[in-house]
């Protein structure tokens, strides 16, 4: 009993140290409940990007040692940065895709007599992830007294999706006024399901914007490869003139940039 609980408490012990360590990878990230990587993959992580950094820009580009420590710390912090909001956005995706059948569920249950707070149960033990990690939230919340109105608010505030937000403002009101709950639940499933085939649809629309744009931005990166492997002389400047670092950190930068302009859009058009 003791090693038992013991292990429960290093166990949460760990819990609480990984986000902390998160946390510092995510400062002024609003939505951050799908991002579960260890602290202990964080941090390898950040210790690998930035040795790769450093060997890449001091060692083989020739960079001096203050701007390749400034590189090194720049990818440590952004590179598991980056793959924590990846896995959130994928996450989230996944979200979207099964809270619709979600929803039906519920509505199903009430149909045959059941109360919501059952149906949050049912759904927290048998929906498949990430629907069933959020509704086991939101079950371990009603368990201990909170109310669902106060569960469902503050559930919607950490997911931060709009269909999610619409789901707990309908329950809370059809809850506390005696409304016809199993109506408006119908009604906002085939809501979210007509927004994903909007969103789908708008993928699909700016598709050859998006290899185009992918093209473009592969074009230098594949011509620059083919040289240092064909012609190593003829890049050579690059890294053994003074101003050769100077003009790659610019075209990088621009590289970058005309990336996130074009993501941006894409993203804008896409979004519902």
């Amino acid at each position: 009993m003791e090693a038992d609980t013991l292990a429960e408490l290093v166990k949460a012990q760990t819990k609480k140290f990984d986000a902390q360590v998160r946390r510092i990878f995510t400062l002024g990230i609003e939505r951050t409940w799908a991002m579960q990587a260890s602290s202990l993959t964080l941090v390898l992580l950040a210790l690998v990007l930035a040795g790769g950094a450093w060997v890449l820009f001091h060692n083989v580009l020739g960079f001096s040692q203050l701007p390749a420590v400034g590189i090194s710390i720049f990818a440590s912090y952004f590179g598991p940065r980056l793959v924590l909001v990846r896995r959130q956005r994928k996450t989230e995706r996944q979200f979207m895709d099964l809270f619709p059948d979600a929803v039906d569920t519920v509505a199903r249950m009430i149909r045959a007599g059941l109360p919501i707070t059952a149906a949050v149960r049912t759904i927290a033990s048998e929906a498949g992830a990430p629907i069933s990690t959020v509704f086991a939230m939101i079950a371990d919340e009603l368990k201990i007294g909170v109310p669902i109105e106060q569960t469902l608010d503050a559930s919607s505030k950490q997911i931060g999706l709009a269909d999610f937000r619409f789901f707990a403002v309908a329950v809370a009101l059809q809850y506390s006024t005696g409304g016809n709950l199993m109506a408006t639940l119908e009604a906002l499933s085939q809501i979210v399901r007509k927004r994903r085939a909007l969103r789908l649809k708008a993928k699909a629309a700016t598709g050859e914007i998006r290899i185009t744009a992918y093209a473009l931005g592969g074009i230098p990166v594949l011509t620059s490869g083919a040289l240092f492997v064909l012609q190593p002389g003829y890049l050579a400047p690059l890294w053994t003139d003074p101003r050769g670092p100077v003009i790659l950190m610019a075209a990088g930068g621009l590289l970058f940039l005309a990336y996130l302009s074009m993501r941006m859009i894409m993203r804008g058009v896409t979004a519902a």
